[in-house]
């Protein structure tokens, strides 16, 4: 009907949100990698600096800090999906992480040639593919929410069971991205000194 508005479906909205936050998150990574190439050598240097002496050091990371490292990232996008203006939060914090992966990658390969490359396969890689899930699911999560609970505050006949089970539902995910990151810095915590190890060798 030529009056009638069309409406997006929840599988719609979700695919569309997904499709946005993969996207920046992507644009997040290319854009840190340009800033890595155009930073100049004085970057390397202190780049190079830093994992010498994390080399000469052989620093044994403690897992409580490493959770805490990447948990309080996750948690700031989870209350972005609470609050009103919370899109452009959760946004900021997953592009952020985009871009810190890219200029960190770029720069361990700019500094360190093939070795960068295997050291950002082994150092930064295997955990980051339990942190990626974790980060990208709880942005798509916070912005599809949000505008649930929106939607909430225009219809007035909501129920109470429903607005319940959405905000379980929320919950529920965000425990589940804890466990991704639960996992991966127990990867770091763990491969992290053979890694260290093996460069201090090289």
């Amino acid at each position: 009907m030529a009056g009638k508005q069309y409406k997006n479906t929840p599988l719609e909205r979700g695919q569309r949100i997904t499709a946005i936050v993969c996207l920046c998150f992507l644009l997040g990574c290319i854009g840190g990698a340009v800033a890595a190439n155009i930073g100049g050598q004085s970057e390397e240097a202190n780049l190079a600096l830093f994992l010498q002496e994390k080399l000469a050091d052989g620093a044994q990371m403690e897992f409580g800090k490493v959770v805490w490292k990447y948990l309080k990232y996750d948690l700031l996008i989870w209350l972005g999906g609470w609050l009103s203006m919370g899109v452009f939060l959760s946004g900021c914090i997953c592009l952020f992480r985009g871009v810190s992966l890219g200029f960190t990658s770029a720069m361990l390969m700019a500094s360190y040639g093939k070795e960068g490359i295997l050291l950002t396969c082994l150092g930064i890689l295997p955990q980051h593919l339990l942190l990626l899930p974790a980060y990208l699911g709880m942005t798509i999560s916070a912005i599809y929410y949000l505008f649930a609970w929106e939607e909430e505050g225009i219809r007035k006949k909501s129920r109470r069971q429903d607005k319940k089970r959405k905000r379980m539902e929320y919950v529920i995910l965000l425990c589940i991205s804890l466990l991704f990151i639960l996992a991966a810095s127990g990867v770091e915590t763990l491969l992290s000194p053979v890694v260290l190890r093996y460069f201090n060798q090289v």
